[in-house]
């Protein structure tokens, strides 16, 4: 079982995957409230976040938390862009607590 969650996929093992997959989990419903989610402001901030978070902490552990950031960032612009599950999200710029500007995007 060990050497199956060692595997590489790419570059990272699965064990880094679950990693990176859990501390965006944790850090999306953290930051929620603050700078929102799913907005091209949010990913902003999350991709600059990964970026210092990557470098201010470095080693093995700073990839993995700066790359959390990152995925979460583009997941954010993402959604905003084309819009998320459904709802009325596409063209969000801006959206804590509930405020947002819609970008019309064709």
């Amino acid at each position: 079982m060990v050497k199956f969650l060692e595997k590489k996929v790419g570059a990272i093992s699965l064990i880094d995957a679950g990693l990176i997959s859990v501390t965006k989990s944790v850090e999306e419903r953290l930051l929620s409230r603050f700078i929102g989610n799913g907005t091209i402001f949010s990913g902003l901030i999350k991709a600059v976040a990964g970026g210092l978070v990557s470098t201010m902490v470095g080693g093995k552990a700073g990839g993995i938390i700066g790359t959390a950031f990152i995925v979460d960032a583009g997941d954010d612009i993402v959604t905003a862009v084309i819009g998320g599950g459904g709802s009325q999200t596409s063209g969000r710029i801006i959206g804590a607590r509930g405020q947002t500007t819609n970008l019309r995007v064709i």
